[in-house]
């Protein structure tokens, strides 16, 4: 336990214990995900699913902190690299990793078995499958996001939503665009005949917004400092937490959440909510076999 002295000074012997026999599943590999993965090991969590579909690409290496300059790409699945870092930091911890998308049969059964999910994702889609099942199945849940906008003026920074007992989650809170999520999850047919209809450029549709190491390192520290604070005890998280670096500032919302379909109906649900009609079956058997020839 030495090396958890200074932890221990903190939340107590019992707070590192239950750290220690937590589960986390973290969704999303990437410039979030990589400082919770990072900071979970370091924080002592017993177990670590980590839930991505990606290879790391060139324009990763501006802010993935746990990618080496050296890593092949393409070639090198951010499972990989999660699973890789953890080992570094403490061997001890057991890790799963699940090479496939959130709306995977593998990905399903990660989110049953694991304790709290921690979302890094960055579309609406996944959003929204990753909150009904937190809702359906009662698990609580911190979903993550940075945003850097340069339209109307700089404004950047992110936000922490934890989805547990109390009412509100990131639908009710007006987090997710479910216009957008629909779009996110329509079938490739259904996208094709968008793109026609409407002549979007599809190198548009995959183009990704500006991203930096420094905002998504804040992000992901409030975030695991909430988690810690919920397994340990110490205190209730905070539901809504707005960090806005334009401004210099950290912001609680604690405004009373109206009423929505998925916190009244979704929640607590199980199976009749009916979460697991988003798994498509192919891309996950796709990117098993892919993982398993890489030995």
């Amino acid at each position: 336990m030495d090396r958890f002295d200074r932890n221990i000074r903190f939340f107590g012997k019992d707070g590192q214990e239950m750290l220690r026999q937590s589960h986390l599943v973290i969704i999303g590999g990437g410039g979030l995900g990589q400082h919770v993965i990072q900071q979970a090991a370091f924080a002592g969590v017993g177990e670590i699913t980590v839930i991505d579909d990606e290879e790391l690409s060139r324009s990763n290496l501006n802010r993935y902190i746990l990618a080496r300059h050296d890593d092949p790409i393409p070639g090198t699945p951010k499972v990989e690299i999660a699973k890789r870092a953890i080992a570094s930091i403490d061997p001890s911890i057991k890790v799963n990793t699940v090479y496939a998308s959130i709306r995977s049969a593998e990905a399903f059964s990660a989110l049953r078995d694991g304790g709290v999910l921690v979302g890094c994702l960055d579309n609406d889609g996944a959003r929204l499958v990753l909150t009904e099942y937190a809702l359906a199945y009662r698990k609580p849940y911190f979903d993550l996001a940075s945003d850097i906008s340069i339209e109307g003026g700089l404004c950047y920074g992110g936000r922490v939503l934890f989805t547990g007992t109390e009412p509100g989650c990131p639908i009710c809170l007006g987090e997710i665009d479910l216009e957008q999520a629909r779009r996110d999850l329509e079938n490739d047919a259904s996208r094709k005949d968008r793109e026609a209809l409407y002549g979007v450029p599809k190198g548009l549709l995959d183009e990704g917004g500006p991203s930096v190491v420094s905002i998504n390192g804040v992000v992901a520290s409030l975030a695991v400092t909430e988690l810690i604070a919920y397994i340990t005890g110490i205190r209730n998280p905070q539901r809504f937490i707005n960090y806005r670096g334009d401004l210099a500032r950290v912001m609680c919302n604690k405004d009373a959440a109206p009423p929505c379909y998925f916190c009244e109906t979704v929640k607590g649900a199980g199976a009749s909510a009916g979460v697991e009609r988003y798994i498509q079956h192919d891309v996950a058997t796709i990117n098993a076999v892919s993982l398993s020839s890489r030995g």
